[in-house]
């Protein structure tokens, strides 16, 4: 069973997810693969010198079962000497609320919660945070729109996905997650049915943002055997048990018939042509930015892809370049499918005039140059996002500027597309001391009003904020002595109505120091 402990370990060291010392939040339901987590993280204590805590979430679905499992994460946490903290989030009512299934809800204030978790280690407020109490966390769920478009060399920072991982920040709580190799095969093929493409191919990232996942390599059956082998017990969650959900299907019938009828080594074979799926995507990712960088043009807010340079590129390309424009555009990538896709690409044949509607707003609409990409006019009340980029070499001593409305940020700690956008679950900035807080401690700190809180509007670098535009600046994007290319974002002042509107002045270091 030392496999699986050197499995574990190994994971962790590949795709750097903790450091001597790191801190990490373990999300245990009490299943077999979160009871594995949490034993093997305290493994590490030692080794690593790591401090673990513990989440549960309650999703109030499950009666009595769901109790006895909160109980035993309890009595499980207080065994291995490990801080522990209970949720209790009304799933039914969210999915009603957000008309999301229940499955979706359930996700979506899980990792809500483990978020709040984190910050609220990180600022030291652990002790109130970890009080039980039911939550439905404000803003779960919710679309963000918005686009920004950098003129060149906004592609040098790098591909990164399912080969790679996305290396989370140096001193912040990680979150582990118990997916195993058995859920990574799950994904891969309820990803092949819808359609993805090589993306959703790939799988889930090891690393993503704060979430990790050490257990991505290992398997279900060696989990089980490596917990009898240990004496540890787990609970059964009878959901597991029905064909309600269709992941559920996958686990119970599609994948035990692959590997009794085509293949026992079936859910290997998946894991490695999803790797190499993440793999192919990273590397057309980084071709696409390098390309986009240097051919698109935008205006007004309108993103213009030049039909002819786009033609010569393979069809691949195309389609890798037509879909970074449109989750540019809307802001996040969620609903936008291979069909729009090819919606878009289908005006670069058609005569001028012709248009396409997309979600999120978007608009494609072909035009003599080539067809232009933006949004359809915003309703009254939505979030404007008129957003100038600039690319150039950093030279050391040269002032930064002090405008309110025009930020600097190093390009090289720039790890994937930033959109101008409103908020999202999840949402966190990097504070002056090194700290992270959620955008919604931040709002609620700041006392912004609750109504006008989705009309402030943020630079997004996925779930870490550059700039929440108006109040402050995140410390980690900061230009610094390292600094080597710079992106200079110019947003247009805001209306007099607008939240930051009210903000008078921003300190030279780029916002307000809500570290202190």
């Amino acid at each position: 069973m030392e496999y699986v402990q050197r499995k574990f370990l190994e994971t962790i060291e590949q795709y750097h997810m903790l450091r001597q010392g790191g801190r990490v939040v373990a999300a245990v339901s009490g299943g077999a693969d979160s009871v594995c987590l949490l034993a093997l993280l305290c493994g590490l204590r030692g080794e690593l010198g790591i401090q673990v805590r513990a989440v549960h979430v309650h999703h109030g679905l499950r009666g009595d079962e769901a109790d006895r499992d909160a109980e035993f994460v309890q009595q499980l946490c207080e065994g291995f000497k490990v801080p522990f903290a209970l949720r209790r989030v009304d799933v039914r009512e969210f999915a009603r609320a957000k008309k999301l299934s229940e499955e979706e809800a359930g996700r979506l204030l899980r990792y809500r919660v483990f978020e709040e978790c984190a910050g609220a280690w990180e600022r030291g407020a652990w002790a109130e945070w970890a009080v039980e109490g039911t939550i439905w966390p404000e803003g779960a769920g919710e679309a963000g729109g918005g686009n920004a478009w950098p003129k060149a060399d906004w592609a040098a920072d790098g591909a990164h996905g399912a080969a790679s991982g996305d290396s989370p920040e140096t001193d912040g709580v990680r979150i582990a997650v118990a997916h195993h190799g058995d859920d990574q095969a799950e994904t891969i093929l309820h990803n092949l049915c819808r359609g993805s493409g090589l993306k959703g191919l790939g799988g889930m990232r090891p690393v993503r943002g704060r979430i990790i996942r050490p257990l991505i390599a290992v398997s279900r059956k060696e989990i089980l055997e490596w917990l009898a082998a240990n004496g540890l017990s787990f609970c059964q969650d009878s959901t597991n048990d029905t064909d309600h959900y269709t992941r559920n299907r996958i686990r119970r019938q599609l994948i035990p018939m692959l590997q009794e009828q085509v293949n026992p080594g079936a859910v290997e074979s998946i894991l490695r042509v999803g790797r190499l799926a993440g793999q192919a995507d990273d590397y057309l990712s980084g071709q696409a930015r390098e390309w986009t960088g240097h051919h698109v043009r935008e205006e007004n807010g309108r993103i213009l892809v030049p039909g002819e340079a786009f033609e010569r590129l393979p069809e691949i390309l195309r389609a890798y370049v037509i879909f970074q424009v449109m989750t540019r555009v809307g802001g996040r990538a969620k609903d936008l499918t291979s069909g729009h896709v090819d919606q878009v690409m289908g005006l670069f044949g058609m005569q001028a005039g012709r248009s396409q509607d997309l979600p999120y707003g978007i608009r494609a609409v072909r035009e003599y140059e080539g067809v232009v990409i933006g949004r359809r006019e915003t309703a009254s009340g939505q979030p404007r996002t008129e957003a100038v980029f600039r690319y150039f070499s950093y030279k050391k001593g040269t002032e930064i500027p002090k405008n309110q409305y025009t930020k600097w940020f190093d390009c090289g700690k720039i790890k994937g597309t930033p959109v101008v956008r409103s908020r999202q679950s999840g949402d966190y900035i990097t504070l002056a001391d090194g700290r992270t807080k959620t955008v919604r401690r931040f709002m609620i700190d700041e006392k912004i009003p609750r109504e006008k809180r989705d009309s402030v509007l943020l630079l997004a670098d996925g779930s870490h904020i550059l700039w929440i535009v108006g109040y402050r600046i995140s410390e980690y994007y900061k230009v610094g002595p390292d600094t080597v290319r710079v992106m200079e974002v110019r947003m247009g002042a805001p209306a007099r109505d607008d939240p930051a509107s009210d903000v008078i002045k921003e300190d030279e270091n780029g916002g307000k120091d809500h570290g202190r």
